[in-house]
């Protein structure tokens, strides 16, 4: 009974830090997945690359075109009726190119064809 009780107390305290250690690695920040060339700014062709690759992943059923369940849980589920041009209840890449125009525009405070960090923080 003690050898099982020293056991017990020896495993609980090599396991209990180690297991507290242990954590996942965070997510990483939007701005540094869309900047791909890592130079510091957003130019339109790698957000046009960020957005193609947002659409794909909610795109459940790869129809080419997102309902709002498939967006549902996106970053900003709200965004669907502004974007659904139309107003077919579905988003097509024509409408989410011409949304994202005027959305990288936006972002682009200082209109010099990049968006920064600063920028990027702004509109979170």
């Amino acid at each position: 009974m003690i050898r099982l009780a020293l056991g017990t107390i020896l495993f609980l305290a090599v396991a209990l830090p180690a297991a507290a250690q242990v954590k996942p690695d965070a997510a990483p920040e939007r701005f540094d997945v869309a900047d791909t060339n890592k130079d510091g700014k957003v130019d339109r062709t790698e957000y046009d690359g960020f957005v193609e690759e947002l659409v794909l992943l909610h795109d459940a059923d790869h129809d080419d075109r997102l309902s709002r369940s498939e967006v549902a849980g996106a970053r900003d589920p709200s965004k669907f009726d502004r974007i659904d041009a139309d107003k077919d209840g579905f988003l097509t890449a024509l409408e989410i190119a011409a949304f994202s125009t005027g959305d990288f525009a936006v972002m682009d405070a200082n209109s010099d064809g990049f968006i920064d960090r600063a920028e990027a923080a702004r509109h979170k």
